[in-house]
């Protein structure tokens, strides 16, 4: 069976306040520390090899820049010392992949060059870094990510000359394949990428100066052309400027994002589900803002997705299990807590049977931080979807924002699978847009309509109805459109 890899990035800053809240680590697993002491570290991105994984690291005791990496095996294993690069770069520091041979690390250094390295399962540098790329955008953390297919690596990065994003091919070898191809059409930030068996999927947040909103994708082929063009994931009038992530589950992508409305300073998570055709399916909600979460990471095990989180509220690290139907499995659990004050960031993958998840734990300047991973087995999570969910009836919510502008956002809970219908009328009930249609299992989904009818056109401003149907029990609430 063809090894599994993941990568995981870290990839924004959140201002946080320290507290004195602290919530119960689950006793399935046992959190491990990779880079703990006095120097300052932070941990970005983790890759699975087959008999070991390898974290990407930036800073050790020499300098909180030198770019490093730790060979771990489960259940909380380090395998011989950290292995330096010899090189230093910039915050949050290397991003890591595995294709079948050695690990390979990318990091922007601080001239702006993305340079890469080789390392072999046994942690030796394995030739010396070469340069991929040039003028990396250096405004933010999250511009650069790599993914690797069957043959051939994609590396993507943000150019300063223009602030688009840019993907360049590479072998197994180190070589270069071909010229660099534009992605996006716009200005890019926050990017996540993942691999479908014949095509790449690139997704980023477009840059709007404090309004950033909207999050594109494009599809490139392993030849490195382009599929189609950039189309929009998630629009309307929600902030969306922070981390993505990004799976494929062999059917579908799962990309985990933040939205924040004009109203709040805090994000809500959410999950939206692509086919490899380009087409929104469902979102589902992976955490409100009332836990004040963000950085979302998405991991699949061939069975299920697990998608992990940071709570400001209580300075955790949280996880999930979800089917690739978008249905909970379980309870929401405690993966790290903090420590000595430090809130807990970063992500998880799958690899070799295992979850692996990356904790970086940081003050509220982002220095003097420590690394840890957690080995979370694959099995042993066959409980029943939302098995705890007490309710007896469909519920529909209030649309938010209401009234709204551009675009607002509807969601529902079932509390058993069922045939779904959730249709749009104007006040005169004549059907305006049917928005789901068909069958949908136990679980909190959430959709979002932007004023546009069955016939693609803008409707007028004024009252609206939204109706759920779900086995002929029926719900129905009100909302105002104001253009």
């Amino acid at each position: 069976m063809k090894k599994v890899f993941f990568v995981m990035t870290v990839v924004a800053v959140f201002s946080f306040v320290v507290t004195n809240i602290t919530a119960q680590t689950n006793s399935r697993f046992t959190e491990f520390p990779i880079a703990v002491g006095e120097d300052s570290t932070f941990g970005s991105s983790a890759v699975w090899g087959g008999a070991t994984g390898i974290v990407a690291i930036i800073g050790d005791t020499l300098s909180q820049y030198n770019i490093t990496a730790q060979l771990v095996s489960p259940p909380t294993n380090l395998i011989g010392n950290r292995i330096s690069v010899g090189r230093q770069g910039t915050f949050p520091g290397p991003i890591v992949g595995f294709d079948e041979t050695n690990y390979f690390l990318i990091w922007r250094e601080f001239n702006g060059d993305i340079n890469g390295q080789f390392i072999s399962t046994s942690g030796n540098l394995v030739g010396t870094y070469f340069t991929i790329g040039t003028n990396a955008w250096m405004n933010y953390p999250g511009i650069y990510g790599l993914c690797f297919s069957d043959t051939t690596y994609l590396i993507v990065y943000v150019n300063r000359v223009d602030s688009l994003l840019y993907g360049q091919r590479m072998n197994k070898s180190g070589n270069l394949l071909g010229e660099q191809v534009q992605i996006s059409n716009n200005h890019a930030r926050e990017i996540s990428l993942a691999y479908d068996g014949t095509n790449y999927l690139v997704a980023w947040v477009e840059v709007i100066p404090d309004r950033d909103k909207d999050i594109y994708g494009q599809f490139v082929s392993k030849s490195g052309s382009l599929v189609g063009s950039n189309f929009l994931i998630d629009g309307g009038p929600y902030y969306s400027d922070n981390p993505t992530s990004l799976a494929f589950d062999s059917s579908r992508y799962l990309l985990g994002y933040h939205e924040s409305n004009y109203s709040s300073e805090n994000f809500s998570l959410y999950g939206r589900f692509i086919t490899t055709l380009g087409l929104i399916e469902e979102t589902i909600l992976i955490c409100d803002s009332t836990m004040q979460p963000g950085f979302p990471s998405v991991a699949f095990d061939n069975n299920n997705y697990l998608i992990t989180w940071s709570q400001m509220f209580d300075l955790t690290m949280m996880g999930r299990f979800w089917t690739p139907s978008g249905i909970p499995l379980g309870e929401v659990f405690v993966v790290s807590n903090s420590s000595s004050g430090k809130a807990p960031f970063g992500g998880c993958g799958f690899g070799g049977g295992w979850f692996l998840v990356v904790t970086s734990k940081v003050d509220s300047n982002f220095t003097d931080g420590d690394v840890y991973g957690t080995f979370i087995s694959s099995t042993g999570i066959e409980e029943k979807p939302d098995a705890k969910l007490d309710i007896k009836d469909p519920i529909l919510l209030q649309n938010t924002p209401n009234p709204f502008k551009s675009a607002t956002s509807i969601q529902y809970t079932l509390p058993r699978n069922g045939f779904v219908r959730l249709a749009i009328y104007d006040i005169s009930g004549q059907l305006v847009r049917t928005l789901v249609k068909g069958e949908k299992y136990a679980g909190t989904y959430a959709v979002s309509w932007n004023g546009i009818n069955e016939q693609g056109n803008s409707v007028r401003s004024g009252i609206y109805f939204y109706c759920l149907d779900v086995d002929n029990l029926k719900s129905t609430r009100k909302m105002l459109l104001v253009k």
